[in-house]
């Protein structure tokens, strides 16, 4: 497959299976045996049987979800995304630094995800988003005052 087709991979996977939920459609995408690195996850999820309901849990804590992205960037076997998620918090979210009551909040930030691709499907994901600026845009956190 083409970098292009990886691309347009990474564009389903956002527009399909994040912003709409539709968790069935990883089966299209992914590996049996992808390996899944996000930031509230202590250890990498390996396997698309626990990558599927642990996508799935992570998206009910919100109840609208849209992902706008910025850039798109491939070489060989990768695909680099910049890109930005804007959420409505359903009850609590669950950050590095604790649990916390947002019912109802929306919230915006910045993310980076690499995707790795073997045979046409999303072998390896990383993810690093903007943990800090959700904490304070949602005023879990306060700015500085310098």
């Amino acid at each position: 497959m083409s970098i292009a087709d990886h691309k347009a991979i990474v564009r389903r996977y956002f527009e399909e299976v994040v912003d709409k939920s539709r968790i069935d459609i990883l089966d299209e995408l992914a590996t049996i045996d992808c390996i899944i690195h996000r930031p509230e996850a202590p250890e990498p999820i390996v396997g698309l049987e626990a990558f599927k309901p642990a996508l799935g849990r992570i998206l009910q804590v919100y109840s609208e979800f849209a992902t706008t992205i910025h850039d798109l960037i491939g070489e060989e076997d990768r695909v680099a995304c910049r890109l930005s998620h804007r959420a409505v918090n359903r009850g609590d979210w669950t950050s590095r630094i604790g649990r916390h009551a947002v019912a109802g909040r929306t919230v915006t930030w910045q993310a980076i995800a690499i995707f790795r691709f073997r045979e046409g499907k999303i072998a390896e994901e990383w993810v690093s988003r903007d943990e800090l600026g959700m904490l304070i845009e949602l005023g879990i956190l306060a700015r500085s005052a310098s």
